[in-house]
């Protein structure tokens, strides 16, 4: 069975100078390569944003099933079930 690779998409960009300095600093400390660093870091950053999208409502939806409740001033609130 032939598998097929994975495709890649390259993606360049630049840093101030500090931060660049920062990002070997950050390297060096984890013994890998710059690049392994920043795509660690990208990684991380998308797995967290995934998660966190996950969990957020479209919002093409009107909330029309959400619970409201109504205090005793007359404001109201949306109730969130965690």
């Amino acid at each position: 069975m032939n598998k097929k690779p994975t495709k890649r998409k390259k993606i360049s960009f630049t840093l101030p100078e500090r931060e660049g300095e920062i990002l070997s600093l950050y390297a060096k400390e984890n013994g890998i390569s710059r690049p392994a660093a920043v795509r660690r870091m990208v990684r991380a950053a998308l797995q967290q944003y995934s998660s966190a999208l996950r969990h957020a409502e479209p919002r093409n939806q009107l909330g029309l099933f959400d619970v409201v409740q109504i205090d005793i001033f007359n404001s109201t609130s949306k109730i969130e079930n965690n």
